[in-house]
């Protein structure tokens, strides 16, 4: 009796998986047609359908991103950015939507990073339209700022034809600017759309001399960021830029370095401890990254339902 029970319940959690499985895709489904018709209000709430049916597939969080910055909402959209690029760091679209964001934001430089990272990282897998789109974009500061440009992002000069194609740095992660932004607001819309963060694996070609030449390289951007002229809050924000660089690499003690003197600055700052606590958990720090995120004023679920995931 006891084995046909096992069996009953087993094929009543196969039948509910399928459901929900249907029910998932039916919803993705209508999330694409809404975006297609450029209904952006109606695929922010289509998504909260989704999220709160458990799924967190990043072009579907990328729409939504979309759609915020489509509808004005520039700081919720470089919020859901971030959770699409948790989940898929290798997300192009995504990391160009960020450095429009950065431009209409006013930060000029954090959208030529991004751009530069993005060249010097994926050029290859750009799409035609994406191309067409980074030239209108990045033609103003061809023609005036062309030295800046051959200066501080070589890639973007090469990409205008400003300068031969540059050769790829020791560490790369160091234009690898992620602009941090606070929390979006809660709100039904997006409140559980913080995605299952996959692993990120160092490319197996990875030596040990590289590996040697990045903690060097992390010494001197620590170095170059606390002897630059600027504020204390400046200070976090390029530190975190410079972590995010090296966590999309896969360089998570290099990240770690950084945030952490990042919290020496400002042991308060929200963005810095749940960064801290996203690494501590993808590096198997689980207690760690609890306790991190039971530093912060408020409980964040979301942050927790990451956390506690096997």
């Amino acid at each position: 009796m006891g084995k046909a029970n096992r069996k009953m319940n087993k094929n009543k959690k196969k039948k509910g998986q399928e459901m929900q499985s249907a029910m998932v895709q039916k919803l993705r489904e209508e999330l694409g047609a809404l975006f297609a018709e450029e209904k952006y209000s109606d695929v922010i709430n289509k998504l909260a359908e989704l999220v709160q049916a458990g799924d967190y597939d990043p072009e579907m969080l990328y729409a939504g991103a979309y759609s915020y910055f489509m509808i004005g909402d520039y700081e919720r959209s470089a919020s859901m950015v971030e959770n699409v690029l948790n989940f898929a760091p290798g997300h192009l679209a995504a990391r160009i939507l960020l450095a429009r964001i950065c431009i209409l934001e006013d930060r000029t430089d954090d959208s030529l990073a991004i751009f530069d990272f993005v060249l010097e990282h994926g050029e290859g897998q750009l799409t035609q339209e994406q191309r067409e789109d980074m030239e209108d974009i990045l033609d103003y500061y061809g023609r005036n700022e062309a030295d800046h440009l051959k200066a501080e992002f070589p890639h973007v000069a090469a990409f205008l034809g400003l300068a031969p194609a540059a050769t790829p740095a020791a560490a790369p992660a160091a234009k690898a600017a992620s602009f941090t932004v606070p929390a979006a607001p809660v709100e039904p819309a997006v409140s559980a759309a913080v995605p299952e963060a996959s692993a990120v694996k160092v490319p197996a070609s990875a030596s040990a001399a590289s590996q040697t030449a990045s903690a060097e390289s992390v010494e001197a951007e620590i170095q170059a960021v606390m002897s630059k002229d600027a504020s204390l809050s400046d200070k976090v924000r390029l530190l975190q830029a410079f972590a995010g660089g090296h966590f999309t690499a896969g360089e998570y003690v290099a990240a770690a370095k950084l945030l952490e003197t990042a919290l020496s600055i400002d042991d308060k700052d929200i963005n810095v401890i749940r960064n801290l606590a996203v690494l501590a958990k993808r590096m198997g720090k689980t207690d760690k990254a609890l306790a991190l995120a039971a530093k912060l004023p408020q409980t964040d679920f979301l942050l927790l339902d990451f956390l506690l995931q096997k």
